[in-house]
């Protein structure tokens, strides 16, 4: 069963010290021109951004504990490191024991072998999953295994590895990785997001495992494009305030209209829209944690959870 569900934004700053952003900021902003407030974030401002996506993650880490998993579904994006662009589809889950990544980045110059992390999955209600949302009518992909590209060293996303991590640093709950099409064209709408989710939740009730379902990305930011170091807060709140008020289909609307404000981070919302769309359909709304404009990080970073009625901690 799904009992619980949980948002968080990510990206390359966000689990690494303060004194690191200067360096990677440099790195995804590159020479774009960059907005009038960064030169407002003070080393104290920077500071309290460190401070308050720690106790983020602190309170998310504390829900998850609350209920006690069996198993994660984690619904994240490829930046290129399991799918080529001869093929990308949209919605692939992976059925291996294991899977793992580096949370370094060759664009830093970073060895992928300092941090490398391993998580155990969930076979089984991988397969189960897969084939209960074909019968939903989603054509899914899957893969056993994968050979990372590009640079293999670095294995799987760091999102994905990198954000497991943060949320249960034991890994001891096996997970679910479902890569959701977000940055290749065609993407799915947000409303094929917002009712894949919906699917996945219909599918989970008919599990005995505890389940959490988890999106790790968003929310707005454009690395290494021109418009990095811009964050469109007004749509991130927005998004923040569909999910609290319950209307989260809204987010299906996102993508109607092809523009250069729905690319980068921002189509990284699709997982939101999915994971709303999962918790909707179970009557939840999402709980927002905190919203941290973070020019210094180049991204708008939030944090949210949906508590499912009727799934007390085990």
């Amino acid at each position: 069963m799904l009992g619980l569900g949980v948002a968080v934004s990510y990206s390359p700053p966000l689990l690494r010290g303060t004194e690191e952003w200067p360096k990677i900021h440099q790195w995804l902003v590159g020479n774009a021109p960059v907005p009038n407030e960064l030169e407002e974030e003070t080393a104290e401002v920077v500071q309290r951004h460190g401070k308050a996506i720690d106790a983020g993650y602190a309170e998310l880490r504390r829900q998850l504990a609350a209920y006690k998993p069996d198993a994660l579904v984690v619904l994240v994006t490829d930046s290129g490191r399991v799918f080529s662009q001869i093929q990308v589809p949209q919605f692939a889950c992976f059925m291996g024991a294991e899977i793992w990544g580096s949370t370094r980045y060759s664009g830093l110059g970073e060895k992928a072998e300092d941090d490398i992390v391993q998580l155990k999955c969930a076979p089984e209600l991988a397969q189960f999953v897969e084939q209960q949302l074909i019968e939903h009518e989603f054509d899914m992909n899957h893969l056993h295994t994968f050979r990372p590209l590009g640079a293999p060293e670095y294995g799987a996303p760091a999102a994905l590895v990198a954000g497991v991590r943060a949320l249960t640093p034991e890994l001891d709950v096996p997970v679910v990785p479902i890569f959701v099409n977000a940055h290749m064209a065609p993407a799915p709408s947000g409303h094929r997001c917002y009712a894949f989710g919906r699917a996945l939740a219909a599918v989970l009730e008919d599990r005995p495992e505890r389940v959490a379902l988890v999106t790790i990305g968003g929310l707005s930011h454009d690395h290494h494009r021109p418009r990095a170091g811009w964050i469109d807060y007004l749509m991130d709140r927005w998004v923040l305030d569909r999910i609290a008020r319950g209307k989260g289909s809204a987010l299906g609307s996102l993508y109607d209209v092809e523009s250069d404000s729905v690319h980068g981070g921002v189509a990284e919302m699709r997982l939101w829209a999915a994971v709303a769309g999962a918790c909707e359909a179970l009557g939840t709304k999402a709980t927002v944690v905190d919203y941290i404009i973070a020019y210094s990080a180049a991204t708008g970073i939030g944090f949210a959870y949906w508590p499912i009625a009727g799934a007390a901690p085990a």
